[in-house]
């Protein structure tokens, strides 16, 4: 009999949760850590009903809802006519967006604490993040007050802080396990990511110095194409155009994107990498002929070479490289989660196909 308890809890679905997430779950939800603020005791009634509030099953999903409320009343502000009616209305919803901000990190800061014990407000990164959005708001508001016309909400800072609240439901990643494994996955892989990216780099400065090689000083024009070289690009020309002509002015001009430097080089290759515009750039380099000469229409077509074996090495390989890489960290993610649990994969299988089994 004891063998067949024994057996029976070995196969309890709780005894594959970590051993953190078991403290978790012993220890007391309603937990009020000591001296709040120097002020509150844990038998203070006001702490106590800040910490209600807190821990209410509904008052996380009603900041959730006026959070989207706030994303949504600043993505309707009218960015051109700040004064109008319009952005008056939206004012009185955004204050009442931030007192429901307000109270929340108020609340949380008498039931929690401040900075000197653990768990406290300011010990959360996403706390900080509330806090900022907030007393930036707060700022904004006091300033337009204050200097009125509106001259706080001019600000650009302040509005930066303001539109940071859209940030808030990032908070929900705590509470959903498969969002917090995945971003769990991304703030890993950041740190395999950042050797792939020293590769990656060394591999463009590689380009970007045969580059410079290939085409340093080829990349100048003349506004009149007729003509190929400086000295001789001096003076008026006629430009017929689809309707009537005009007398211009010869200008010794270089491409926006050209390989006179190392570090023009790179911006060039990066420009190239993300797909934008890239064809004037190989065909700038398709037409080149010598240093401090004008181009001549597909006058080195091999140049375009160069290209080719760029694109394989960067925007194919590496790209699928970064991809490869977050990939295998979140799969290394979730082997790591199955080796902290105490049943085999097998038990877990017949576990879940008992619970989920339907008569």
């Amino acid at each position: 009999m004891e063998l067949s308890t024994i057996s029976v809890k070995n196969k309890d679905p709780e005894a594959c949760k970590p051993d953190s997430e078991e403290a978790e779950e012993t220890k007391p939800v309603n937990t009020i850590t000591p001296n709040s603020m120097f002020i509150f005791k844990p038998e203070n009634p006001v702490r106590r009903a800040c910490h209600y509030v807190v821990n209410f099953r509904y008052f996380e999903m009603t900041i959730l809802l006026v959070i989207a409320a706030s994303s949504i009343a600043l993505a309707a502000e009218d960015p051109v006519a700040t004064t109008s009616d319009w952005n008056k209305v939206l004012r009185y919803f955004d204050y009442v967006f931030t007192g429901v901000f307000t109270f929340e990190m108020i609340i949380k800061m008498i039931d929690q604490g401040l900075i000197l014990h653990d768990g406290s407000y300011f010990r959360d990164l996403w706390n900080i993040l509330d806090f900022i959005v907030v007393f930036g708001a707060l700022v904004a508001f006091a300033l337009t007050n204050v200097m009125g016309n509106n001259k706080g909400r001019d600000i650009k800072t302040i509005k930066s802080l303001r539109v940071l609240r859209v940030l808030r439901p990032l908070k929900t990643i705590k509470r959903l396990p498969k969002l917090k494994a995945v971003f769990d996955c991304v703030v890993t892989s950041l740190k395999n990511v950042f050797n792939i990216l020293i590769v990656y780099k060394l591999f463009m400065f590689i380009f970007a110095v045969i580059a410079v090689q290939l085409f340093k000083g080829k990349f100048f024009y003349c506004t009149d194409s007729s003509k190929a070289t400086e000295k001789d690009c001096q003076g008026y020309y006629i430009d017929y155009g689809k309707d009537k002509k005009e007398v211009k002015e010869r200008d010794w001009r270089r491409h926006d994107f050209h390989y006179d430097n190392v570090i023009s080089a790179l911006l060039t290759l990066f420009t190239v990498s993300t797909g934008e515009g890239w064809p004037q750039v190989l065909q700038h380099s398709v037409d080149v002929t010598e240093e401090d000469r004008g181009p001549s229409h597909s006058n080195r077509m091999e140049m375009s070479i160069f290209y080719v074996i760029y694109f394989v090495v960067f925007p194919f390989f590496f790209v699928n490289i970064f991809v490869a890489l977050i990939i295998i960290t979140f799969q290394e993610q979730g082997d790591k989660m199955m080796e902290e649990c105490t049943l085999e994969k097998n038990e877990r299988a017949c576990i879940d196909f008992a619970i989920s089994a339907k008569p």
